[in-house]
């Protein structure tokens, strides 16, 4: 029996003061279940069909017809005679809109809601988290996955987890000992009791140590957030809702081997009636497909073994998350495994079945899903696919194929005529064969010939051509897309102009993309801040290609923000765009290719920033010398590490000064101490004068300087990062190595 759940007013689910009202047995809960999963999967069919069909044509299985009985794909019925061929622009279609959604680099920025300290905090440790939490959640893999499914069907689905495996984010949390009663306690224990020993109530306590020394502890794991991506073969709802927040439940539907539930499950086996197949039709299709030619070799169907080839028993296992309602205030999640005897599945430590277990920070359910439209279809929430439009072409293609296959066969292997009497019973195609002709027998009807074949059309190649012109107008995957330069088109101003024309046809799915990927964030954050560990420390690898360690407390996540997609960052970054960009900026004077950064940059943009590795080892030094000079500050012993040696690359040393100089930890740093300032300005001012050329030679008779030292002066601008006139490398630098005074 379930615990007593609250009644509630459905308009305020929320509401403080409600009575429970009623318990949950087994019986009602999978009672209820049955009449959510038959309003949900009954008439799924129908967009079932459309999905398959546009995969089976992925993969290369494109000569079928529908069965309206059997409610399934057949191949068509033609002679044996009749060549199939396939030419898949199916598959190159959707390649192509693949590796254009890919080059998408989605960034977050979040921005805080009120003008509070703590909700400003938030915002900047939101940003801060994002990388780490898109490694965490594996969401390269994901969004590749995803883009599949959003390209091939029309739809896409994420749902958001956290992983409990002790395997990730273990912390070691050190006991503490009570002096008066020797008891060894944890540290919530002690919080709990108000700072003190719970049993006997002593305020004195310290570190617990073991025998050898060593502090006493446990290692506790946080676990990790997880994503998946569906299918729309894996996930249900109802099929009269056309807007995903209006959603009112959602059914996950898996395969599962016995192996997990004679694991996690163990008193469930026996109740359970395992299969080799899933039982599912939707989890059917989604087999069919795994055994559908070179689809079934694909991570999307990889559960399903090698090949799509069952050979494990398992069940059919659905997930149901409900939203809050007035039978269920804080939502409800349970699973049920089987459907010729389904069983309600218990795990205490999940707590299902039971409410919602993820909250948002002020504690409402949150419901762990965001889907995607590749093309919104008015009246319905399940997009359709970017392939749905070119089935009819594709045909046409095939057909056309095959029409040229059988013209070349007539005409390498010609009919024959042959007379009804003149004894020859088959004349096949083999090279030599000797026709045994019977003059009597043919009772001067004459020998047999053959009846040349037909010359093959060249309107049919024309046709075919614009029969493909067709599916990447109908698609959007021109050449452009495809990373294919068009003939005749060299300049990168008028590539940029057709890379343009063409992503435009993807403006909607690039906002619908980036809109799920928004929603995922939010969830992501929330699971984080609910279940992540207190503190996070990971190493970033910086655009300066070192290595940098970020932090941030999981008490600074308590602050409501506001989630946004960055300008710009929802659009392909394609080589060709970037290129264009270059080139333009570079016309505009808007580059400086002496600056390091700028030119690792511009390097990598063209492929080659392998020229550039005494350029890497220039920023580690400087990077060194920084981190050196930030541990020297804490224990001052000898000479200060910020020296100027004469193999520096001084420009680049001076870049990396400045920006090392405005993070907040510096600023905070120099502000504490005059001395610490007094000593970086010192070093700035002599990596500047070295940076300043020589004086000019003036006329004769006259001290150098005296003419064009103006001009000179004005070429060095150092301070405000223009180089165009500065020397670079040891090039004519004073006193090189040397210090201006003691540091």
């Amino acid at each position: 029996m379930m615990p007593a759940m609250p009644m509630q007013d459905p308009d305020f689910p929320g509401l403080a003061g409600a009575q429970p009202t009623q318990q949950y047995s087994d019986t009602f809960l999978l009672d209820k279940f049955n009449v959510l999963k038959k309003e949900s999967t009954e008439y799924r069919w129908v967009w079932e069909r459309e999905w398959l069909r546009d995969l089976y044509y992925v993969a290369n299985r494109q000569w079928i017809t529908f069965h309206p009985t059997r409610r399934e794909w057949v191949d068509k019925r033609l002679q044996k005679w009749v060549p199939r061929p396939v030419t898949n622009k199916m598959a190159e279609t959707l390649q192509a809109i693949r590796t254009n959604l890919g080059a998408i680099e989605l960034a977050v920025k979040a921005r805080p809601v009120g003008n509070n300290p703590q909700s400003i905090s938030a915002a900047d440790v939101s940003d801060k988290a994002a990388p780490l939490i898109h490694q965490e959640h594996t969401m390269n893999q994901v969004m590749r996955e995803s883009d599949f499914w959003m390209i091939g069907t029309g739809n896409a689905c994420l749902q958001v987890s956290w992983d409990k495996d002790k395997r990730f984010n273990r912390v070691f949390v050190p006991y503490e000992q009570c002096l008066q009663c020797g008891a060894v306690l944890p540290p919530d224990a002690i919080v709990q009791a108000g700072q003190s020993c719970p049993q006997c109530g002593s305020t004195a306590l310290m570190k617990a140590m073991k025998q050898n020394g060593q502090q006493q502890g446990d290692w506790v794991a946080f676990g990790k957030g997880k994503t998946t991506a569906l299918s729309p073969f894996e996930y249900a709802f109802p099929p009269n809702v056309t807007r995903w927040d209006e959603l009112p439940y959602l059914i996950r539907l898996r395969w599962r081997d016995k192996a997990y539930y004679e694991v996690n499950h163990p008193e469930m086996v026996s109740k359970l009636i395992f299969e080799k197949s899933p039982s599912d039709r939707s989890l059917q299709i989604f087999k069919s497909l795994a055994l559908s030619n070179d689809v079934g070799t694909g991570s999307q169907f990889s559960y399903l073994g090698a090949g799509g080839a069952h050979t494990v028993e398992g069940i059919t296992e659905y997930e149901l998350w409900m939203k809050p309602t007035h039978e269920f205030p804080e939502g409800f999640v349970m699973r049920v495994a089987g459907d010729t005897n389904p069983v309600l599945l218990h795990a205490e430590d999940e707590g299902i079945p039971g409410p919602i277990p993820y909250k948002d920070i002020d504690g409402n359910p949150l419901f762990p899903f965001v889907h995607a439209q590749y093309e919104h279809m008015g009246g319905r929430l399940y997009g359709r696919s970017a392939l749905s439009p070119l089935i009819q072409k594709q045909d046409q293609i095939n057909q056309l194929d095959s029409l040229i296959q059988l013209c070349v066969q007539r005409t390498a292997n010609p009919a024959w005529v042959v007379p009804e009497n003149a004894g020859i019973e088959n004349i096949t195609g083999e090279p030599g064969i000797i026709i045994k002709w019977n003059v009597l027998a043919a009772q001067g009807h004459g020998k047999p010939e053959r009846i040349a074949g037909i010359e093959i059309p060249s309107s049919l190649f024309a046709l075919r051509e614009q029969y493909i012109k067709d599916m990447e107008d109908l698609s959007g995957a021109f050449d452009i897309i495809k990373g294919q330069k068009p003939t005749g088109v060299e300049a990168f101003s008028a590539l940029q102009l057709l890379v343009e024309r063409s992503q435009s046809r993807f403006t909607s799915v690039f906002q619908a993309r980036g809109e799920m990927y928004r929603a995922w964030y939010g969830l992501a954050l929330e699971l984080e801040r609910q279940f992540g560990p207190e503190q996070r420390t990971w190493a970033v690898l910086g655009s300066n290609r070192g290595y940098t360690f970020e932090q941030f407390e999981n008490a600074q996540l308590q602050g409501q923000v506001s989630i946004q997609i960055e300008d710009g960052s929802n659009i392909p970054k394609t080589s060709l765009a970037k290129r264009a960009a270059i080139e333009q900026a570079n016309q505009l004077g808007l580059l400086n290719p002496a600056d390091p950064d700028q030119r690792y940059a511009l390097m990598s943009s063209f492929g080659l920033a392998d020229l550039a590795p005494s350029l890497d080892l220039h920023v580690q030094s400087a990077l060194q010398i920084q981190d050196a000079f930030e541990t020297w500050v804490k224990q001052p012993q000898g000479p200060s590490p910020l020296v100027v040696k004469p193999w520096f690359d001084l420009q680049l040393h001076f870049n990396e000064r400045i920006k090392w100089l405005n993070q907040d930890r510096m600023r905070e740093l120099i502000a504490s101490d005059p001395q610490i300032e007094a000593m970086i300005v010192q070093h700035l001012t002599e990596l500047q004068m070295l940076l300043m050329p020589p004086p000019l030679p003036g006329p004769e008779g006259e001290p150098p300087g005296a003419a064009g030292g103006g001009q000179a002066m004005s070429n060095s601008n150092t301070l405000s990062g223009s180089t165009g006139a500065v020397p670079r490398g040891n090039a004519q630098r004073p006193n090189e190595g040397q210090q201006m005074g003691p540091m």
